[in-house]
């Protein structure tokens, strides 16, 4: 019984980490991430797709981490980012 749960709780956590792979508008010096983060909190951070400039929130949650949620326009259009 300990032994099955030792491998729930070792599964669990590594289901549970994220893995990040973003980078940051200020810092131009790696070009190996698809996307540009332009604004960044402790649950969560904004971020745009370097090809398209379609923007996403990705959630930091401890339930939902790892999440891209598409952000939309009044009219329901992926908001662009404009520089």
């Amino acid at each position: 019984m300990k032994r099955k749960l030792a491998y729930i709780l070792i599964l669990s956590t590594l289901l549970l980490s994220g893995c990040k792979s973003v980078e940051s508008v200020n810092d131009n010096s790696k070009d190996t991430s698809m996307f540009v983060e332009i604004e960044h909190t402790a649950l969560w951070e904004i971020v745009y797709h370097k090809e398209t400039k379609v923007m996403y929130a990705v959630s930091y949650g401890t339930y939902n981490g790892g999440t891209f949620t598409l952000l939309v326009d009044a009219d329901g259009k992926p908001m662009l980012w404009k520089e």
